[in-house]
This record gives structure tokens, sequence and C-alpha cells, in this order.
């Protein structure tokens, strides 16, 4: 009968298999032929980027060692040699810096050399005048000698860069002027210096001792 064409399987219908699927599984061969196509590779690097790199060759020969060495040793050389000069360019500051020290206390203590010498003459000069005034009792020619001195001694200041604040009358200055009296003089205009009670003294520019004064005020 036309039924007995799936051979009595009740799960054939309509020519249709209605069973489980069946997954067919490649044989041996098909196997071995699949691998021989893709060349035995390995299929975990099949999405590699980038090749394997070669590895070195092998160990170094004799002519690269004695290179190596020969570098080595001259590098060496160099060092030890940058090394000395270093260590004598440190002993020649260090000795440079104890000259300049040294050449400065000596530069401090004899900072006075110049004006003693100046000086010098000006005490012979008052020596002597001392001498004659206890032989001689001509006052005026004592005068003429502590005159002499004075102008001396001035000179030698001079020579040493000291120069006297003793201006009057001149505008008060706080910077080189001390007021020690203020007087009422409309002869002249107000704060200004019109007496000079104590000299002042600049060395080279720079005030060594202000001017005592007396300033004028209008009431």
């Amino acid at each position: 009968m036309w039924f007995d064409q799936f051979n009595g399987d009740p799960a054939k219908k309509n020519g249709t298999d209605c069973g489980p699927e069946t997954v067919a599984t490649p044989s041996s061969a098909a196997s071995g032929q699949m691998a021989s196509a893709f060349g035995q590779a390995d299929p975990t690097r099949a999405f590699d980027d980038e090749p394997e790199a070669p590895v070195a060759g092998g160990p170094a020969t004799a002519g690269e060692m004695a290179s190596l060495k020969a570098a080595i040793k001259e590098l060496d050389e160099k060092a030890n040699l940058n090394y000395d000069r270093y260590l004598r360019a440190l002993a020649e500051l260090e000795n440079f810096k104890k000259r300049v020290s040294r050449d400065r206390l000596e530069q401090l203590r004899y900072a006075g050399e110049d004006i003693l010498r100046e000086i010098l003459p000006v005490l012979d000069n008052l020596e002597r005048t001392l001498t004659f005034s206890h032989e001689s009792h001509d006052v005026a020619k004592i005068l003429d000698g502590v005159d002499i001195i004075q102008r001396q001694f001035q000179q030698a200041l001079a020579k040493t860069g000291v120069t006297a604040i003793d201006k009057a009358p001149c505008p008060f200055d706080p910077s080189i002027h001390q007021a020690l009296q203020r007087i009422e003089d409309k002869s002249v205009p107000d704060d200004t210096v019109v007496g000079i009670l104590q000299k002042g003294y600049l060395l080279n520019g720079k005030v060594v001792r202000p001017a005592m004064v007396k300033v004028a005020k209008h009431a």
C-alpha cells in the first residue's frame, strides 16, 4: 500500500523527516584532506597581525668580544680622565676661594694704609709745632703753624675721598644735616641752615657724620 514506503516508520509523514536532526560527521579521510589544504597551520594564529620575529643568531664571535672589550676599555679610560680633571678643578676652586678670602682679610686689615700715609706728615708737623710752642712764647707763629697743620690735614682727607659739610646758608637737608637749634630769622626762607655748629663729613658721597646746624624758622 501507499504507506509501505515509510517502512513502517510513523515519524515520517508527507515526505518530511520529523525526527531528531542528524548532523553529518566528516570521515577521517576528509579531515586529513582539510588539514593538508590548510598546510597544518596553527588555527590560533590565523588572525595575528604581525609575523613572529626571527630569533637572533648564536653567541658572539671572538672578534666581536674583542671589539666590545676594547670599547669598554676606551670608555673606562675616558671616565677616569674626566674624573681626574674634575678633582683637579675642584681643588683649584677651593684654593681660589681660600686665596680670595685671605686677600680680602689682608685688604680689610690694611684698609687704612693710604690715609695713614697722608696723615703721618700732618702728625709730624703737629709734633714740631708743639715742640716749638714749648720753646717759644711767640703766639702768632704758633697760630700760623696750627693753621698750616689744619690745611694740610684737610688736604690729606680730600685725597682719601673725604669732603666737609660746612656750607651755610643753604636749605636744610635731613640726609646731611642735624638740627640742634631753631632760631627766628625772617631774612632767609623758612627751614634754612644759618649756622654750622659742627662740620659734617662725607666719604666718597656717603655721610660719615651729619653736620650739626642752626635752622631758621618763621614765627
